[in-house]
């Protein structure tokens, strides 16, 4: 399959090579472009679908909204939980209007955004699930994992920013490792904002940003993982973390945590923003026997198996078949 792809900027705290996006046949920088340009741009192209991430850019909306009247079937990835605010209340009554003459399909990424995308009007062909899928090859375990040889650390990955809750997981540490006679240390890698709150953690490990490639193998190797963020509409390294057998540890924000976590199972949520919950969390984690780490380790990996990006491919190529019946 041919890809052209509008884009925009990469984000400061998340410099990836260049080289990751080398398969893309034709890219184009969303910057300085009108939306005039970027019809002609799909129209040149001739597409057999669009695919726009979300509805917040009103540029591409209404590009959407231009190629569905010329009968290009799009479709919307949405990774936005329903909440029942007034914005979203206000978002049912006006999506006839504003949404439906622009998107044929919400392809949401799980349970919590499909609540939004039936309220919205979409629901059964109108409405894919699995939106978000990990390099599952990549990251998945080849071996069951041993706790003899796990690492006994803890780690996050993501960007180092409020949002993320970094600093609920800098005073759950410091509260854990007070209380721990055998502490694990704490690795994260990321970059932005939030940096200095890691750096300055007694038994804490800054590796940075890292790319991609370098990531599986972290994983493979520590004891656990943490998300604690505390806006997280999904959480796509949940995956990547579960398909490479870690025990988690995530707050109850995230979108992902509905389908890749089960207390007790494969790990433990804990309330968002709750640093002394997530410290006890840690101390469970810690203290299992290694039977248990390990039942939990094959546990994360089984739930992983939900998403791939072969079940991402079958379900965008049988959903366009769709639209040519």
């Amino acid at each position: 399959m041919e890809l052209l792809v509008i884009h925009w900027p990469g984000a400061k705290e998340a410099p990836f090579g260049e080289a990751l996006f080398s398969h893309i046949d034709h890219r184009h920088n969303k910057e300085g472009l009108s939306v005039g340009q970027m019809v002609d741009l799909l129209r040149d192209f001739a597409p057999q679908a669009l695919l726009i991430s979300g509805w917040m850019d009103k540029d591409y909306l209404k590009v959407a909204r231009q190629m569905r009247k010329e009968g290009l079937p799009v479709i919307a990835g949405c990774d936005t939980q329903w909440t029942g605010s007034l914005r979203q209340k206000a978002g049912q009554i006006i999506a006839p209007w504003y949404l439906h003459p622009a998107i044929d399909v919400l392809w949401v990424s799980g349970e919590r955004q499909q609540q939004l995308a039936r309220r919205l009007g979409y629901r059964g062909q109108k409405c894919w699930t699995g939106y978000y899928a990990c390099d599952w090859e990549r990251f998945r375990t080849p071996a069951p994992r041993s706790f003899e040889k796990a690492a006994k650390a803890f780690f996050y990955v993501g960007r180092y920013i409020p949002r993320k809750g970094i600093e609920v997981l800098a005073e759950a540490y410091r509260s854990y490792r007070s209380q721990s006679n055998a502490p694990w240390e704490l690795w994260t890698a990321g970059a932005g904002p939030e940096a200095a709150r890691l750096n300055e953690i007694a038994g804490g490990k800054n590796l940075g940003f890292l790319q991609p490639d370098e990531l599986p193998a972290l994983l493979r190797e520590v004891g656990a993982f943490i998300l604690p963020s505390r806006v997280e509409p999904w959480g796509v390294v949940l995956q990547e973390a579960a398909a490479a057998g870690l025990p988690l540890l995530c707050s109850d924000a995230s979108g992902a945590a509905v389908h890749l976590l089960t207390d007790g199972f494969n790990g433990f949520s804990f309330e968002n923003g709750n640093a002394a919950q997530l410290a006890q969390r840690m101390l469970a984690i810690a203290s299992l026997p290694a039977q248990q780490w390990e039942a939990m380790s094959r546990g994360s990996f089984e739930l992983s198996k939900q998403y791939t990006p072969e079940i991402w491919a079958r379900t965008l190529v049988e959903g366009i078949a769709i639209f040519k019946q």
